[in-house]
Order: structure tokens, then sequence, then C-alpha cells
């Protein structure tokens, strides 16, 4: 509608300027500007004619005559913007409206007659498409009391934003990446985090740009606002709602992948970083793991959902081999000894997790260390980079390191300097 309006103003304004008539007398009513009875593209004409008149003449010329019944928007000024009401007036007209311009203004300019809660949010899911789920609320009365016409949701716009703090001007910097509309939202039933029962969310998947390069330094996120209906006269409703992106999900779903087989281990309990040996994800290796993806995967999880279901699945099924249980996988890969046998320590926690990282072109090492400040228990742990970025994961047991877990926890590199 609005390009069609804007093809309309551009039209009516060639038309104006082409040949600009005196104003007629007084029209009928608000937008008849020529009298005719009518509100059409004729009236548009004639005020984008004054308009152009005010725009060109001097202090030293005579004001021209504003012609009747032409400010639209009563904001006391006549101007392009009320040649636009008209247009788009006649355009309602055209196709079946029935209300009066002084009713279709009004409505036209509706802002806070419907509402978004803030229980919004933005989840990743696989092949950078993004769930972005919201409750909505039509607050109906007060466009009623308002207006005294009926009001529907006719649909949303979201909008892909990135955003900065500026402690220099202590404001929040953004940026506009993306715009969606939506026309029908998803009903999802979501249960209450509190209490029995469910809330109903609306909920639209949207696509990220593949050209969007992505900043860790900077939160991105998602501005959800309405598309009010009201007795067939559509309104962007300002009032809005957010909802962010987990940023360590974003990252780990848009990181550039190498698949590869190699992956090193790195001893950093000395000053100096070293890597000491190479760990292969081997044939065998592999077919356990689209057997554990086969098993756990769904279409829709993305990568960082695959990563954390191994990840949860090691630290809650896995027995702690020590003494006589250790020598029954001492020899076997880390993916065959807790996707297979469910046994394992340190290593072949963080091992399984780092095979599945490498399998699907992460660049992923492993890390030989000692824990506490007596350098007498050895630990191993995994870390990734992406985009020259580090990141540290930890596999806890489910018994006495229940609580000893995190997943893509940024730090500084600790290979920096390996040789």
């Amino acid at each position: 509608m609005k390009k069609l309006i804007a093809l309309a103003a551009s039209a009516a304004m060639t038309a104006a300027l082409i040949n600009c008539m005196p104003a007629a007398s007084a029209g009928t009513g608000l937008g008849d500007v020529n009298a005719d009875g009518k509100v059409n593209a004729l009236d548009a004409s004639e005020i984008l004619c004054y308009y152009a008149e005010m725009s060109v003449s001097s202090a030293e010329d005579s004001a021209p005559e504003a012609p009747p019944n032409s400010d639209m928007n009563k904001d006391g000024v006549i101007n392009a913007a009320d040649a636009s009401y008209v247009l788009s007036y006649y355009s309602y007209t055209a196709t079946g409206g029935t209300v009066t311009p002084e009713n279709y203004v009004k409505i036209s300019s509706t802002t806070k007659d419907i509402t978004l809660s803030a229980d919004c949010s933005a989840k990743m899911k696989a092949d950078n498409y993004v769930n972005v789920s919201w409750r909505s609320y039509e607050n109906n009365e007060s466009v009623l009391k308002k207006i005294g016409d009926k009001c529907s949701i006719a649909g949303y716009r979201i909008k892909m934003y990135s955003q900065s703090y500026d402690s220099g001007s202590d404001k929040t910097v953004r940026k506009d990446l993306a715009s969606y509309e939506v026309r029908s939202a998803k009903d999802v039933e979501q249960k209450n985090l509190y209490g029995e029962g469910t809330t109903v969310y609306k909920q639209a998947k949207v696509k990220i740009p593949e050209d969007i390069t992505f900043d860790p330094q900077l939160d991105y996120g998602f501005e959800i606002s309405a598309i009010a209906d009201i007795n067939g006269i559509e309104v962007d409703v300002v009032t809005h709602q957010t909802a962010l992106i987990n940023k360590t999900e974003l990252i780990v779903n848009t990181a550039k992948l190498t698949p590869h087989d190699n992956y090193p281990l790195y001893n950093i309990k000395g000053s100096t970083p070293k890597q000491t040996a190479t760990y292969i994800v081997t044939a065998e290796d592999k077919k356990i793991l689209d057997k554990f993806a086969e098993e756990n995967f769904t279409p829709d999880m993305s990568n960082y959902d695959k990563i954390e279901c191994l990840w949860r699945w090691v630290n809650k099924n896995i027995t702690y081999a020590s003494g006589d249980l250790y020598k029954e996988i001492a020899s076997d890969s880390w993916v065959s000894a807790c996707l297979v046998k469910k046994k394992g320590q340190c290593l072949q926690y963080n091992g399984a997790v780092a095979e599945l990282l490498a399998y699907m072109g992460y660049d992923v090492y492993m890390l030989e260390m000692w824990l506490g400040a007596n350098n007498t228990n050895q630990h191993f742990r995994t870390e990734v980079n992406i985009d020259g970025n580090a990141y540290s994961i930890e596999v806890g047991n489910d018994g006495a390191y229940s609580g000893w877990m995190w997943l893509f926890e940024p730090i500084e590199s600790s290979i920096k300097g390996a040789q």
C-alpha cells in the first residue's frame, strides 16, 4: 500500500507542477479541496500545487491562498504529508473502505493502542534460522473508546539489529541489519516456569542474512512491533519489545567450518605451551558420532544445540573410571569410551566433545594442564578457536564434579606462543 501511495503521490506532484490550477471554493468536507464532493488525486494535486508555490515564494511575494479542507492532520501546516493522507484515503475508499476522512486520519495516526509484552525470546536454530517468540495482546477496549472501530492484529514487523554501549556518550548505539514482515505468526504453547498451565506465544522463523559479519563485541537482537488493522486500515504500531540472541550461540553457529580428522594436544603445564600429540577422529569414531546424532539430534538443532546435547549427555551418563575400570577403556578412543562403554575421566569427557567439534569442522585442541597451586592434579580440557577468539569447554562428571561445567566460555588463548 505504501508503494502505491508513493507512486500516486509522485504522479500527483508531476500533474500539479505541470498544471497548477487555482483552488476552488470551500469544499464539502475534510480532503475535498476542489469542492466536487469527492476526495481523490485531484485534491492531492491542489495541495501539492499550493505546497510548491509556498516552497518557492519569498518574503516579498504575496502568500498564496491556502486551499480549504486541506490540513488533513490538523498540524497547522499544509504540505506533502497532507497530500499523502488524501492519496492514501483515496486508495482506501477505492478498495471498499467506508470511514470518513476525519476518522481515517485519526486511525492512521494511532500509535499506542496495541501493546506487546516484554516476554520475548530469540533462539537460533539450524541453517542460521532464528525462532523469535513473543506474547501478544490486542488492547481493543482502548481502541473502541478512542476510535469506535474494530481493531485486530494484521501482522508483525521484525527488525534485526546490532547494538553496543558507548561509554563516552553514555548511550546505546544501534544499527538495523535486516527487516522482516510476518503476516501470520505461529501459535506455540510453552509451559509456565512457575505454577500450572501454559502460555501461548506467537513465533516467527526468520533467516539471518548470510552477508552479515558478526562482531563478538556487539549484541544482536530483534525488535518486534505490530501492524494493527482498524476497520480495514493498517497502522504500524510504534510500541515494541526486543529480544536478544544468545551471543555465544550466534558466534558458534555462524563460525566458518573446515571439517578435519586431526586435532592437537598442547601441554600447558610449563611457561611455554608445547604441542605434544595429535589425535585422529577415525572412521570408526565418525560412525559412533553419527549413531549418537541419529539417536539424539533433531532436524531443527543448531550446531550449538548439537554440541550442548553431547556435552550434557556425557555429564549425565558416564561412570567415572578409576582403577580397574580405567583399564577397560585405556586403549579406546574418547567417543568409544564415553558413548559405547560409558566410562571415562576428564581426558575422555572433554576428548569426546573435542572429537565432535573436529568432525564438525571447528578449530579445536585439547590442553594438558595442572589444577591447583601445588601442581599435583593433572587435568585435560578442551579449547576452541573461533575467528581468532578462544573459548574454553569443561565437561564435569555428574557426581562429585556436577557443578564443574562450562560451554564456550570466552578466555584468553591458552596456547599463545606455542612451540
